[in-house]
Order: C-alpha cells, then sequence, then structure tokens
C-alpha cells in the first residue's frame, strides 16, 4: 500500500492533523526511515510543515507520535526508535541561562525594545538575543550537536525532532539552523525531522523555499525532504 500524506485537508480548509500524523507514524516506523536507507549519501533531514494556526494541535501530536513510536511492536523484528525532541525555545533558554543572564535578559527587555523589528541592527534587544544564542553561527547549533552526540551514546536518539521554530522567531530562523547543522553533525546516522509550522515548496523553477507562518518571505533550503510528500509503504 503506497499513498502520500499530501492532499487530506478538511472541508473547514484546516488540514486534517489526525489523518497526517497517522501517515508520519507509518512513514517513522518503517524501517527504511529509521535506517537512512536509499538516501544515496545524503544526510537525513526532513521537513513536515502545517499550518501555523494549527501549532497547538499539532503539539499534541508530537508528543504523541513520540510516545507511539518509543512502544510500538516492529514489524521488521527491530526494536522501537528513542525519540529527541528538541524545543528550539526550550534551548535558547537553556543558552542564556547557562552564561547566568537569563534575569539580566528579562530586566532589561523592556527598555531595549524601543524598537521592535526583525533587523538586528534597528531592534536592540534582538541583536542582543542574537549575539547571546548565535544560531546561524557556532552556539546554538554546536548546543544541539552536543545534545543529539550525548542522547545518542545513551541510545536515546534514534529519530530527532526538532521543534519551536516558530516561537524563536527571528532570532533563530530554521533555514539558517540546518545550513548550520549540516556543517557539524557529519555522521548523522539517524533521521532529523524539523517540525516548521509554515509553507515548504519545492519546483523545478524556485527550488525548495520555506516560509515561516506561509506569510514572510521564502528562504531557499535544498537538502531537505518533505514529509509530506513521501510515500507510505508497508
Amino acid at each position: 500500500m503506497t499513498g502520500s500524506i499530501d492532499g487530506v485537508d478538511s472541508e473547514n480548509g484546516h488540514r486534517d492533523i489526525d489523518a497526517e500524523f497517522a501517515r508520519l507514524r507509518e512513514i517513522m516506523a518503517s524501517r527504511r526511515f529509521r535506517t537512512s536507507s536509499g538516501l544515496a549519501g545524503e544526510q537525513p533531514y526532513y521537513i513536515y510543515d502545517y499550518p501555523a494556526e494549527q501549532e497547538l494541535e499539532v503539539a499534541d501530536h508530537i508528543r504523541l507520535l513520540k510516545t507511539q513510536l518509543e512502544t510500538m511492536t516492529p514489524a521488521d523484528g527491530g526494536y522501537a526508535p528513542q525519540v529527541l525532541v528538541i524545543d528550539l525555545y526550550d534551548v535558547a533558554l537553556e543558552i542564556i541561562d547557562e552564561r547566568k543572564l537569563l534575569d539580566r535578559v528579562l530586566g532589561i527587555e523592556e527598555s531595549r525594545h524601543t524598537i521592535v523589528s526583525t533587523d538586528t541592527r534597528t531592534d536592540k534587544f534582538l541583536s542582543l538575543l542574537d549575539t547571546m544564542i548565535a544560531g546561524d553561527t557556532s552556539k546554538l547549533p554546536d548546543f544541539i550537536r552536543d545534545r543529539y552526540e550525548q542522547a545518542k551514546a545513551e541510545g536515546k536518539a534514534d529519530i530527532i525532532f526538532i521543534t519551536g521554530a516558530g516561537k524563536v522567531y527571528p532570532y533563530i530562523r530554521a533555514h539558517a539552523l540546518l545550513n548550520s547543522l549540516q556543517g557539524r553533525i557529519d555522521d548523522l546516522e539517524h533521521p532529523l525531522v524539523l517540525f516548521y509550522p509554515g509553507t515548504f515548496t519545492r519546483s523545478a523553477v524556485a527550488g525548495s523555499t520555506m516560509s515561516l507562518f506561509g506569510r514572510l518571505p521564502g528562504d531557499n533550503y535544498y537538502r531537505a525532504r518533505s514529509l509530506r510528500e513521501m510515500s507510505v509503504r508497508a
């Protein structure tokens, strides 16, 4: 049996998240997905894009999906995968808190936010967060790499979920983070899935484009596969 996740919109205009996550579970439960087979040497990066207005519904389904995968009985006689969930918002707070600066950052937010912008040159508070977290350079990607390596050593990272992309914009941008991770987890053995509140589209003309919330200008990112376009094989 084969079929794709795409095209299961409900009558009210919202996507049928129940049906889509049922398909995701089938895909992720397969040995082919869990062992990253058939990728021709490319790293196993995947994106599941969804409407931002269904964020809470998706968050509930991510928790359920993790439980379902970790307690499943594999048909191939293997083992149930352990899922490492990395929430970017929680990671950002951890990075700041490790430097003993969280209370200070919260205390100066109001005074620094005289101008609210997505441009670090004009928004002083955004510039501060960008410097501290460094989502597209070293600090954040290295933090995620270390978290993955620790979980991998403990046998708890057969699949990696990256969540919270909408909560950390604009001081962390998903496409820049994925690009940075490409150079830091070169030996990624397990699938990495970004849950993205927006649109991820691919075309022969424009290539692959990520648009956060489905409204912001698109950012090109070519190395990930769309989970909604993947077939389910039983």
